[in-house]
């Protein structure tokens, strides 16, 4: 087959002299590489700490601390909103390579820093180290100690004959008061390999002159337990059970240590305990590697790190005007690095009805209730275990996949590391079921389902949700275009030529069928309403409606018609099925398919007919759900985000007639329009801030991104609306990056919404999924005049080449006028606002 793969032409001479240049290097970055650098991770991202590789029924290692003495109370493992510290998360971090986070824990009276790097020199062999340093918080007493644990399980233990976790312990000092010098924990893995976890004493000569003289390591301790697997993640309670046990003991420092008992077991408790301040590392070396990992090599490649994170985020996202100030840029590493620090790899089972009951089909009226009936009736089956890589919306609420939000976690990530974000997509895609379907919500394994309600457990494979990663593979093809452009990680992705070829027949078969999928089990019936102009086949209604939630369309309690009712026909479905018949269609041109082009293209063309014939209402200028209601076709109109979809997911061009009627409504206070952002639901609206008031009034930074990057695109085309989309182009932007930067600097966390009222962050903190958009948005332009006269000549060339109606000489003579323009940009500037306010 034939991989098309064309080039702007402005840029083609170019790239064939760097592909020529760099053709020696890209050989040398394999796929095996790629994988090796995303081998081990944070990746227990509920944790403040949890490190694991990306194998099954391998290694689980995490960090645990709190006041010595103190027991249970405000002792920290699991992320939770409600253990009051001042703030956490990574300050720069990159998933290649590591980075840095900082913990500001306030009822322990101690700042943590955790730095964490990892080497790799195939597929295989992966050293790591981990660096945690404590410092007392400023109303912290002299004595204060603190107690660290660190903890190593095996999972796979006792099935796996091969695998191995010893630990040995070096001890000095006297008889009668022996300390340990060194702990190493010995690793056996059929998938990793041979390992060490060395820990090295805390007190070595350099950090005794960095810390003041109040540093002191008191004391360690190491409890090797044997537990069963369903337990592991429970390290926290074992971790308790051992101090309860010695409660009895007359020696009072036992009741805060742990036995010093090492011996054979799959899990390993070392808890170090310091006075003042303090620092030690952890480090894993790969007996495979040509070098172990040491204190030295941990600083090194740590320093190398963190001094190539900043110029890269510059480079991908360096903030635009007026957000290129320190503040922002600083808020902007932030977000990203903590939407990166949430990858997180998950392993396990989940619940599944798979009874495909006739309730389920939603065909009959008050469908809602038989099909609540069902649920209750059916027993779910256990299914898997699955894995999935997969960044998290929120580390202490979310901490797992949610399908329709990981589309727009990849968009930043896309920009960054373009290897990364379909190694993600992957991943998910991997999940899908023989009919195409993909469950919404990943809870996979007891860990998981420990965070999740019982009644959200269960999934059906009936239920949809947007699918958000067609927007990722979109953009890929448009990379590999040309047409956008990657300034990101290098990638085999974009150089190897049969790893394109071979990923895009992949993803086109799972997304295909996936596409069918959608299109058959969540079809609406266009007929009954009797629409003669209608396409038959095009219409949608999202399944399992209940009364006031819709949360397969991924806007929960967003308002829909009441009662729920089977002639639904729901705009936001319409539109989601546009974005998958488009990026098919790329997808089957970019891979030679070209029997399939016509069908996605007849499917696109129906779908663009409905949103006017269908779904638009002319009495109320905008877009609307649609129902039968007393033999008629109705209207449901609230006034939000569900009547933007049109425009959102690119259906109103430059010159489309229902453009400025949405423009009106986005622009208008008394509807959408907020000094904070574009808000879901408008005030006219009888249900705005009722019920759980989630997406009825709240401000959702997703939304805002796709209206801010539509305006964008509208506002660098010629239209008669041009001008009007700039305008609210640029007010939008500074007013979404303003509230969730303000909000930030006063609260230390980005949050999952933001209030209509006062822009104050609210529901879930250090919501760092798709909250962290505000990165791009921030590096968009702010088109200024010679922003949009630089554009217009591109624009320019661009048709030129479309219509080639200039020779070669003429095109290199534009592209020189370009050259110059961008050099004198600011004295034309200067000039055009001298002739415009004259």
């Amino acid at each position: 087959m034939e991989l098309k793969l064309e080039m702007p032409f402005l840029t083609a001479f170019v790239c064939a002299f760097l592909i020529q240049l760099t053709t020696s290097v890209a050989s040398a970055y394999t796929l095996a590489t790629n994988n090796a650098s995303l081998l081990w991770g944070p990746y227990r991202p509920n944790l403040y700490l949890g490190i694991r590789p990306r194998v099954p029924e391998s290694l689980l290692l995490g960090l645990m601390w709190g006041k010595l003495g103190e027991g249970e109370q405000n002792l920290r493992h699991t992320c939770e909103q409600n253990d009051g510290l001042a703030g956490y998360g990574w300050t720069a971090y990159d998933t290649r390579h590591g980075g840095t986070q900082t913990i500001n824990d306030t009822r322990n009276m101690v700042d943590l820093t955790t730095e964490f790097v990892k080497l790799y020199e195939g597929q295989s062999a992966g050293n790591w180290g981990l660096r945690i340093r404590g410092t007392p918080r400023k109303d912290a007493p002299d004595d204060l100690k603190t107690s660290m644990v660190f903890y190593v399980a095996m999972e796979a233990m006792p099935g796996c004959e091969s695998c191995q976790l010893d630990i040995s312990v070096v001890r000095k000092g006297q008889d009668h008061e022996p300390y340990v010098e060194s702990v190493d924990i010995h690793t056996k893995h059929p998938i990793l390999g041979v390992g060490t976890i060395h820990i090295p004493h805390s007190k070595s000569l350099e950090r005794q002159e960095r810390f003041s003289y109040t540093t002191k390591h008191v004391d360690t301790a190491v409890k090797t337990m044997n537990v069963t697997g369903d337990r592991f993640w429970q390290a926290k309670q074992l971790f308790l059970d051992l101090l309860k046990n010695r409660e009895g003991e007359e020696n009072g420092t036992r009741k805060t240590m742990i036995p010093d008992e090492p011996g054979n077991g799959n899990v390993h408790f070392v808890q170090l305990v310091f006075q003042g301040s303090f620092e030690f590392d952890i480090l894993y070396s790969s007996h495979a590697a040509t070098r172990r990992m040491t204190p030295i090599e941990l600083s090194d490649e740590l320093e190398r790190t963190l001094n190539s994170f900043k110029p890269q985020f510059a480079s991908v996202f360096g903030p635009k005007v007026p957000f290129n100030r320190d503040s922002h840029i600083q808020f902007g590493q932030s977000l990203f690095s903590n939407l990166l620090g949430g990858l997180g790899y998950f392993y396990g089972d989940t619940k599944v009805d798979e009874s495909h009951a006739p309730e389920y089909e939603e065909t009959v009226p008050e469908f809602w209730e038989k099909a609540a009936k069902a649920r209750q009736r059916n027993k779910p089956q256990t299914k898997g275990p699955y894995e999935l890589l997969t960044h998290v919306p929120s580390r202490s609420v979310f901490p797992r996949g949610f399908l329709w939000d990981e589309g727009f976690h990849l968009l930043p990530v896309l920009d960054w590391d373009i290897g990364l974000a379909l190694k993600v997509v992957q991943s998910w895609l991997a999940l899908m079921d023989a009919d195409g379907w993909i469950a919404r919500e990943q809870i996979l394994g007891s860990e998981a389902r420990s965070k999740v309600p019982d009644e959200f457990q269960v999934q059906y494979p009936h239920i949809a949700n947007p699918p958000t990663l067609f927007l990722i593979v979109s953009r890929y093809l448009d990379i590999l275009s040309g047409e956008k452009k990657y300034i990101g990680h290098d990638s085999v992705y974009i150089s190897d030529a049969e790893v394109r070829k071979r990923t895009l027949l992949e993803l086109y078969a799972k997304l295909r069928r996936h596409y069918e999928w959608f299109r058959k089990t969540q079809f609406g019936d266009v007929e009954t309403h009797s629409i003669p102009m209608a396409s038959q086949g095009e219409g949608y209604r999202w399944r399992g409606r209940q009364k006031q939630y819709n949360y397969a369309s991924g806007l929960d309690d967003f308002p829909r018609a009441e009662p729920p009712d089977i002639s639904e026909l729901h705009v936001d479905a319409l539109c989601w099925v546009g974005v998958m018949a488009e990026t098919l269609e790329k997808l089957a041109k970019a891979t030679a398919i070209n029997q399939d082009v016509i069908e996605y293209q007849k499917h696109y063309k129906g779908i663009a007919q409905n949103l006017e014939v269908v779904h638009w209402s002319k009495n109320r200028s905008m877009y609307c759900d649609t129902r039968i209601w007393e033999s008629a076709h109705t209207y449901t109109c609230p006034p939000g985000y569900v009547s933007l979809f049109p425009f959102m997911t690119g259906f109103l061009g430059p010159t489309h007639p229902n453009l400025n009627a949405t423009l009106n409504l986005i622009y208008d206070p008394e509807e959408l329009w907020t000094p904070h952002g574009v808000r879901s639901l408008s005030p006219t609206s009888t249900r705005y801030g009722t019920g759980d008031n989630y997406w009825r009034g709240p401000i959702w930074i997703n939304i805002n991104y796709m209206i801010i990057e539509r305006l964008l695109d509208l506002a660098t085309k010629p239209g008669p609306l041009q001008e009007r989309c700039r305008q609210i182009y640029k007010e939008l932007r500074r007013n979404v990056v303003e509230t969730v930067h303000k909000s930030w600097l006063e609260t230390g966390y980005a949050w999952e919404q933001y209030g209509p009222h006062g822009g104050h962050g609210q529901r879930t903190q250090h919501f760092t999924g798709w909250t962290a958009l505000v990165v791009k948005i921030m590096a968009f332009p702010d088109l200024e005049p010679e922003e949009r006269f630089s554009g217009k000549i591109e624009s320019m060339m661009e048709e030129a080449k479309d219509h080639q109606r200039f020779s070669a000489g003429a095109v290199m003579v534009a592209f020189m006028l370009v050259v110059f323009f961008c050099v004198y940009r600011r004295r034309f500037a200067r000039l055009w606002r001298a002739i415009r306010y004259r």
